[in-house]
C-alpha cells in the first residue's frame, strides 16, 4: 500500500470496483466460452463425418489419404458454408470471410480439404464476430464504471482534504441531488454534510461519454488496439486449425487423435481470449481513471496490489508507490501505471497528499485463511514481513510455492 497520506476507504472502494469488473469479466469471458464449445463441436462434428465416411480403412499412407482428400465436394456444399458465414456482423470480418470464401467459389474444383480447411476458417472467423460484438459494450460498461468511481474518488478526495475532515471509520457518499456529501458512521448516520463546491454548480458528477469510450477503444496501446489483438488470435487459431486438415497429418491421426488436436487449438485460443479480456479491461479501466482525475484536477496516484502469492514480483514491487497523474504510463515493467503484465491485478488510487485518514485494510493470511486487520499503509513487503514472523520463513515459502 502506499504512504499514510492515502485514502484507506478508496483503497477499499477500489478494491472491491477491481472485484466486481472482475465478476463481469467472468460473465463476458462465460458467454465467449460458449461460443468457443459451439465451434469446436462443429468442426469436431465435421472431422468425423470425414473420417467415418471416408477414412474408415485404417493404416492408410499419406498417397491413399491425399487421394481421398483431393476428391471434389458438390457445389451444394459451398453453399451451405457460404451460408453459414451470414452470421458474420462485423464488416471487417464479414468482408474477410467473403473474400477467402469467394476466393474458392472461383476455382474449377473445390476437394474435400479444401472444404474442411475453409470450415476452419470460417469458425475461427465466427469466433472473433462474437468476440468484437460481445467486447465492446463489455468494455464501454467497465469504463464508465471506473471514470464515475475515480471522479467520486477525486470529488471526496479533495473535499476532504480542503475541510479537514478525518474519516476514519466513516463512508463517505455523494448526495448528487443536493451537490454533497455525507460520511456516515457504520450505524448508517450521517455524521457530517459537506457541500461540494459552495456557491458554484456542480460540474464534477458528469460521466463518460459513449463515443469517448468508443474512442478510447480503438486508440492501439502495446502496439495494437483490443480488435486488432482478437483478429490476430483468431487468424493464428485458423491456421493451427487448417494445419490439422493435411493428408500428412490425417493419415497420422485416429479420429480420436484428431478430435483431442482440435480441442487443444480451441482450448489455446479460449485461453487467450481470456487473457485479452482480463489485460483489455485491466487497461481500460485504469485509462478511465486517469481521464477522471484529469478531469477534477487529481495530481497524483499510488498502487495498490493484491496481498497475495499469486502476485507477480513487479507488482510486489509496485506496491505503495506513488506518480504523478501526468506521469502515468502503460509500458509493462518499465512502466508507472497498470497493467504491467496480462492478468495484471494491481489498481491505482487518487493520491489525496493533505487529506487526513487512517484507519485499516483487511487481508488473507494465506496460511491460516484467515482475515488479517492491518494498517491501511501496509506495503507489500510489510505484509510478507508480517507473515515471516509470525510463522517462520519455511512455512511461508512453503505456501507461496503451492500458491
Amino acid at each position: 500500500m502506499a504512504d499514510k497520506n492515502k485514502l484507506n476507504y478508496w483503497e477499499r472502494r477500489a478494491v472491491w470496483l477491481e472485484q466486481q469488473q472482475h465478476n463481469k469479466g467472468d460473465k463476458h469471458v462465460d458467454v465467449l466460452i460458449k461460443a468457443f464449445i459451439q465451434a469446436q463441436r462443429y468442426l469436431i462434428g465435421e472431422s468425423n463425418h470425414m473420417y467415418q465416411r471416408y477414412l474408415t480403412k485404417s493404416g492408410l499412407t499419406e498417397a491413399e489419404t491425399n487421394q481421398i482428400l483431393n476428391t471434389s465436394i458438390s457445389p451444394e456444399q459451398l453453399v451451405a458454408l457460404q451460408q453459414m458465414a451470414k452470421s458474420v456482423k462485423d464488416r471487417t470480418v464479414k468482408q474477410q470471410v467473403k473474400t477467402y470464401l469467394d476466393g474458392l467459389a472461383i476455382k474449377e474444383r473445390i476437394t474435400k480439404a479444401e472444404l474442411l480447411r475453409a470450415k476452419s476458417y470460417v469458425v475461427a472467423k465466427q469466433l472473433a464476430d462474437a468476440q468484437l460484438r460481445e467486447s465492446e459494450p463489455y468494455y464501454i460498461d467497465v469504463m464508465q464504471d471506473a471514470y464515475n468511481h475515480a471522479s467520486a474518488e477525486a470529488i471526496i478526495g479533495q473535499t476532504q482534504k480542503d475541510f479537514n475532515v478525518y474519516q476514519g471509520d466513516t463512508v463517505p457518499e455523494i448526495n448528487k441531488e443536493h451537490e454533497s456529501i455525507n460520511f456516515v458512521d457504520q450505524a448508517g448516520k450521517t455524521v457530517k454534510t459537506i457541500d461540494v463546491v459552495p456557491d458554484k454548480p456542480v460540474k464534477s458528477f458528469k460521466e463518460m461519454g459513449v463515443q469517448y469510450a468508443k474512442h478510447a477503444l480503438n486508440e492501439p496501446w502495446a502496439g495494437a488496439n483490443y480488435s486488432q489483438r482478437i483478429w490476430k488470435n483468431t487468424d493464428e487459431l485458423s491456421k493451427s486449425l487448417q494445419s490439422l486438415f493435411t493428408a500428412k497429418q490425417m493419415s497420422g491421426m485416429s479420429e480420436h487423435d484428431m478430435a483431442q488436436a482440435l480441442m487443444k487449438q480451441f482450448a489455446t485460443s479460449a485461453y487467450q481470449a481470456r487473457r485479452l479480456i482480463r489485460t483489455e479491461s485491466a487497461y481500460m479501466s485504469g485509462q478511465a481513471r486517469l481521464k477522471a482525475w484529469q478531469d477534477h484536477n487529481v495530481d497524483e496516484y499510488s498502487l495498490v496490489a493484491v496481498l497475495d502469492f499469486r502476485t507477480s514480483n513487479i507488482c510486489r514491487h509496485m506496491d505503495g508507490k506513488a506518480f504523478k497523474v501526468a506521469d502515468a504510463k502503460v509500458a509493462g515493467k518499465d512502466g508507472t501505471y497498470p497493467p504491467f503484465h496480462p492478468f495484471c491485478r494491481t489498481i491505482a488510487v487518487a493520491h489525496m497528499t493533505n487529506a487526513k485518514t487512517g484507519g485499516y485494510r483487511t487481508a488473507r493470511d494465506p496460511i491460516t485463511d484467515k482475515t488479517m486487520r492491518i494498517p491501511a499503509d501496509t506495503t507489500y513487503q510489510q505484509w510478507e514481513a508480517m507473515l515471516i514472523k509470525k510463522h517462520g520463513q519455511a512455512e511461508v515459502a512453503a505456501a507461496e510455492k503451492k500458491a
